[in-house]
């Protein structure tokens, strides 16, 4: 929950999955902003919107999701790959991610 009272998260799966994957939150200092945001629906890409404060707590399936299939060779997933993979392990691991021998 937020601090000034009313948190809206949108996630890429289910919180309850433990997939640490919230893409964004807005907080809010009124109950009737933040479900006026719950209400509106999110982009495709959000598959779940979740509405937290100190009197309410919901997570809705957006019905605007689409679940696409991610290619291996798709280029903006292997960079993605490869900075995580460089944050984790330095220059060589994101070389190797990249294919850079």
């Amino acid at each position: 929950m937020s601090l000034s009272g009313y948190s809206i998260l949108h996630w890429g799966s289910h919180p309850d999955q433990d997939n640490d994957d919230c893409y964004t939150g807005s907080d809010f200092a009124t109950k009737e902003e933040a479900l006026l945001d719950f209400a509106v629906n999110a982009g495709c890409e959000i598959e779940y919107i979740e509405i937290d404060g100190p009197d309410i707590h919901e997570i809705r399936k957006n019905p605007n999701y689409s679940k696409r299939e991610v290619r291996l060779d798709d280029p903006t997933w292997r960079n993605e790959r490869a900075m995580q993979a460089g944050m984790a392990g330095g220059c060589e691991a994101y070389n190797e991610e990249m294919g850079y021998d």
